[in-house]
């Protein structure tokens, strides 16, 4: 984008079609991860706009995604750390979650009643069965849990937005930036600690149940992140990350907690630094560039 008026135009437009409001969002980080949020303001407010107009029919999504990568762009432009930045997503989430579970409660408590109705069914596998009192407080937990879920969702959402940005910028001004840092993406081990408990744990409590999936999102994006860089240090080939990606899509259910348990083992053992060839290593600041 050669000038402000362009990046403008681009965000606005992107923000009024259905379905490019990611395009949107990651065309304002790249804003503001290159100018800084002064001069990227003007293009918020006018490129807000269309999003303020899906969120008055119901569809707040391209504004919580434009909202919260332009947030965590300012973030990642002062500190330069992806893992403040996904660590920074969970509050973020948690915010995604009570204001879409304030918007949208009604049609929670819709698809609620709707699992409510297949429980019966669902758990008539389970050995032994549910006592009426735990199947109570599993229908308690339907409606925070996925106010989470869609909270986390949300939170993927504007991450991956803020990282298409980030990548557009270092291709313009930095070739390789945001693989290196990528790759480097390790969270610290009690962050590790906290979002694996909250994870694991979140759901026994109606409390803090909405917190479960989106504390689940930051140990994704770090395993991610661990093979990525153990990929690359190997020079094992993009077949890896395919295969990955692929069997992601096809049983998540069971890729899912391996990566997030690859993610803190990693916190734990720093599995790259170990791999990682001795020698100087540069680790250019992202903003710098041009």
């Amino acid at each position: 984008m050669r000038g402000r008026k362009e990046a403008t135009l681009v965000v606005a437009i992107a923000a009024a079609i259905p379905l490019l409001f990611w395009f949107s969002a990651a065309a304002l980080a790249l804003v503001i991860l290159r100018r800084g949020p002064r001069e990227a303001m003007p293009v918020l407010v006018w490129g807000i706009l269309p999003a303020l107009a899906w969120a008055m029919v119901g569809d707040l999504t391209p504004l919580l995604v434009i909202l919260g990568a332009g947030a965590m762009a300012v973030l990642l432009r002062q500190r330069s750390d992806w893992a403040a930045v996904v660590t920074v997503a969970v509050p973020l989430g948690v915010a995604y979650a009570v204001a879409l579970l304030l918007m949208l409660d009604e049609p929670l408590q819709q698809l609620a009643e709707q699992i409510r109705d297949m429980l019966p069914d669902l758990l008539s596998g389970v050995s032994g069965g549910l006592n009426e009192a735990d199947t109570a407080q599993l229908e308690a937990l339907l409606v925070p849990l996925l106010a989470g879920l869609m909270g986390a969702v949300h939170t993927l959402m504007a991450l991956i937005s803020l990282m298409i940005g980030r990548s557009w910028q270092a291709r313009l001004y930095n070739p390789g930036g945001f693989r290196q840092e990528f790759h480097q993406l390790r969270l610290s081990p009690l962050v590790a600690i906290v979002l694996l408990a909250l994870t694991l744990i979140g759901p026994r409590w109606t409390e803090v149940a909405m917190v479960s999936p989106i504390a689940s999102v930051p140990l994704l994006l770090a395993g991610i992140a661990l093979i990525h860089g153990v990929v690359g240090l190997r020079g094992l080939g993009t077949a890896w990350l395919v295969a990955m990606y692929v069997m992601f899509a096809f049983v998540a259910q069971l890729i899912y907690p391996l990566i997030m348990f690859l993610a803190f083992v990693d916190s734990l053992f720093d599995f790259r630094s170990r791999m990682r060839p001795a020698g100087p290593s540069g680790n250019d600041d992202s903003n710098s560039q041009g």
